[in-house]
């Protein structure tokens, strides 16, 4: 028995050489490397013949000056956990109804993403166009940081005074107006809240005189002065300054306002209802004095997504509006 594990033994040592040779032959390494804030970097190292490794292989052991060899071509792939992450937040934040109807296992599931998102945020200041003195409107388009500047679409939250808003009426009286898109546009040094208000279907029903068109639509847009630090460059101080309230009718705006002020304009603006009534210039309130309104902080910020967390301890997370889909 001893003397036959012996003679395979050397069987085996005796094949060593050629499978050595095999591996060389083939010339193919693969390394992964630590992961990043963005993702895990994947390396792949190949050689396109087997003569061209053993070429490298005769040259490396030839080498008596201690020559460096070429390393060979390195082709790159990038994998970004973000894009899954986020994928899953839009499909979560559109099944709850914006968090609207987010079962308590659901809302866990939200936080536990943001979590993870937090941790790969790309955008280290992402309040910069809010640092005193400076006067950016948005960020430049050739330039490939995030920044909160522009107009937001509230996509999921589970604030109580936001998921209250879609009440529906009180009892059995029906709501006046139907809650619409709720976002924030954030041109500094300001930021405003806006809700928007739509006919509700009860009304559409009846058909009533002054009412305006099924179109026609409210905004309410609370309006906040925001300032942000670069000693705390993700969480931005709010200051209630005023309140905005805007009538949309569409395409009815630019008639109204194309006959001026006369008597005709006029009752055609109240024939139009409440939209019409206050017309597309915007009724601002602005009070002598300004008001502490919290603030919050910047969970995760890219062009396309913005997390963000109140002071309170509430999520909101809004998608950055495209052309075409503006206020």
């Amino acid at each position: 028995m001893r003397s036959m594990l012996m003679l395979y033994a050397a069987l085996l040592l005796q094949q060593m050489p050629l499978l050595c040779v095999a591996f060389l032959q083939e010339g193919v390494s693969i390394r992964v490397a630590a992961p990043s804030r963005t993702g895990i970097l994947i390396q792949h190292e190949s050689s396109p013949t087997g003569a061209a490794t053993a070429d490298a292989t005769n040259n490396s052991s030839n080498n008596n000056k201690g020559e460096d060899v070429p390393t060979p071509e390195v082709e790159a792939q990038v994998v970004c956990p973000s894009t899954d992450l986020k994928d899953e937040l839009f499909d979560l934040a559109a099944s709850t109804e914006r968090g609207f109807k987010a079962s308590r296992e659901q809302r866990k599931r939200v936080q536990d993403i943001v979590k993870k998102l937090a941790e790969l945020n790309p955008t280290g200041e992402p309040a910069s166009s809010y640092y005193e003195g400076n006067n950016n409107s948005g960020p430049a388009l050739d330039d490939a940081t995030a920044d909160l500047a522009g107009k937001w679409t509230l996509m999921y939250t589970d604030a109580p005074d936001i998921i209250s808003l879609d009440s529906g009426g009180l009892g059995p009286i029906p709501s006046a107006a139907k809650l619409g898109r709720i976002g924030q546009e954030c041109s500094p040094p300001y930021i405003k809240n806006v809700i928007e208000w739509t006919k509700p279907e009860f009304v559409k029903s009846l058909s009533l005189p002054f009412s305006g068109s099924d179109e026609d639509r409210i905004l309410q847009k609370v309006v906040c002065e925001a300032s942000a630090t670069p000693a705390d460059p993700t969480v931005v101080d709010l200051k209630l300054v005023g309140l905005d309230i805007v009538g949309d009718r569409g395409a009815d705006n630019e008639d109204d306002s194309a006959d001026g002020d006369n008597d005709d304009n006029i009752l055609r603006r109240i024939q139009a209802g409440p939209a019409g009534l206050i017309g597309s210039t915007p009724l601002e309130l602005r009070g002598f004095l300004t008001a502490p309104f919290g603030k919050f902080t910047v969970k995760y910020l890219d062009e396309e997504l913005r997390i963000i967390e109140t002071y309170q301890g509430y999520l909101a997370i809004n998608r950055r509006q495209t052309p075409g889909e503006e206020w």
